[in-house]
């Protein structure tokens, strides 16, 4: 199995203690984490009795996985990230799952590590995947190596943006290989806290989006209205007109036209904190940010839309 990292090495020896925990014999798998080169220490040992190579790349997340499954000796590649921590029966329920379908890509249920769910407010970020995604993210899933090597793996052109494993698994299932969803092979995403500037950072390579509509048209039937890349990028411009409409004291039409967003933002935030006049409290403290995260996202991605001359928002 194998494991991009670059600089989350306290995350990353996360990981390996909960893969160190896994009930599938440790003779039958063998652990490869991809470093970025340069990366600085203190760096994660492997715990004791557990089977790790470790390696170091250049490029991206996209060059690392390419560098570490190339050197893998399985039959089957199963991929998390280094901000995951595996359950211990998730190795097995892979390979039971890939003895009964040897040419499937296998898609894990990942959910927010219930250790920090509690932290997934403001500008929080985490990974949810309950039912089978066409996004194909790597933070828990499989592929047979000879599917792997059909397509040359990742495409490693994604290693300055997102979307080299949704590009991947499009690909491999235009080769005709089906994904199959296992909700018993479940990993837990960290909640990642960010600040604003790395939100904002982080927003600004949306652009990755547009260019996997580009080249993978039928994704357009997971975007909202086939054009829009969330709600957010609906409601938000939506948002920003009511404002104006407010300022030329048109209030009933522009609280109108506010109302979708910050409905959405408020079920959003009480879906993780119970109602309270804190939690309440807390929320508007986070919109403004939220909303600058947002206006930044939806920048990027007409951007992308521009560049890469297709339809998104």
């Amino acid at each position: 199995m194998v494991i991009p990292t670059w600089d989350r090495e306290t995350r990353l020896a996360f990981a390996l203690e909960a893969l160190a925990d896994q009930t599938l014999e440790r003779d039958r798998f063998e652990v490869i984490v991809a470093r970025a080169e340069g990366s600085r220490g203190p760096l994660a040992r492997a715990p004791e009795g557990l089977n790790v190579r470790f390696l170091k790349g250049a490029g991206g997340p996209a060059s690392r996985r390419n560098l570490a499954w190339r050197q893998s000796r399985a039959p089957l590649v199963a991929f998390t990230d280094d901000d995951c921590r595996p359950a211990p029966e998730w190795l097995a329920a892979l390979c039971e799952a890939a003895a009964e379908a040897p040419e499937a890509i296998l898609q894990g249920r990942t959910e927010p590590d219930p250790e920090e769910r509690h932290l997934l407010t403001g500008l929080a970020r985490s990974i949810e995947v309950t039912s089978p995604s066409a996004w194909f993210e790597t933070c828990n899933i499989a592929y047979p190596r000879a599917l792997l090597e059909s397509v040359d793996g990742f495409d490693e052109g994604f290693d300055e943006c997102w979307g080299e494993d949704t590009d991947l698994g499009l690909r491999s299932a235009r080769r005709g290989a089906r994904l199959v969803y296992l909700d018993r092979a479940l990993a837990w995403h960290a909640v990642v806290g960010r600040s604003l500037p790395a939100a904002v950072a982080q927003a600004r390579r949306r652009e990755w989006q547009a260019a996997l509509i580009a080249r993978h048209p039928e994704l357009r039937s997971e975007l909202r209205w086939r054009v829009a890349a969330n709600e957010t990028h609906l409601t938000l411009p939506l948002m920003l007109a009511g404002l104006a409409a407010v300022q030329r004291r048109r209030r009933v039409l522009g609280a109108a036209m506010c109302a979708p967003y910050l409905a959405r933002a408020t079920a959003s935030h009480l879906a993780q904190a119970p109602l309270s006049l804190r939690s309440l409290a807390r929320l508007a403290v986070h919109i403004p940010p939220a909303t600058i995260v947002g206006i930044a996202e939806i920048t990027a991605t007409v951007r992308g839309a521009i560049r890469h001359r297709t339809l998104l928002i």
